[in-house]
């Protein structure tokens, strides 16, 4: 039996572990400063977080249920 979560926590969740997996096991510069002044994953971080993401949802799937699923 799986435990079902909000989509809202189902979110949160893969986002904070998908970036906490780039961000620490990154040897270049994860972020840069746009031309607006605003922090950003670099265009290679932000491919590699993508692929991040679907290896944690992967993982999320095996133990939990998004709600309204």
């Amino acid at each position: 039996m799986k435990i079902t979560i909000p989509e809202e926590v189902w979110v949160e969740l893969y986002t904070q572990i998908s970036a906490h997996i780039l961000e620490y096991s990154s040897l270049d510069p994860v972020f840069e400063i746009d031309e607006n002044g605003v922090e950003r994953y670099t265009e290679d971080k932000q491919d590699q977080f993508c692929e991040i993401v679907e290896d944690v949802e992967s993982i999320l799937e095996s133990h939990f249920r998004k709600e309204n699923d």
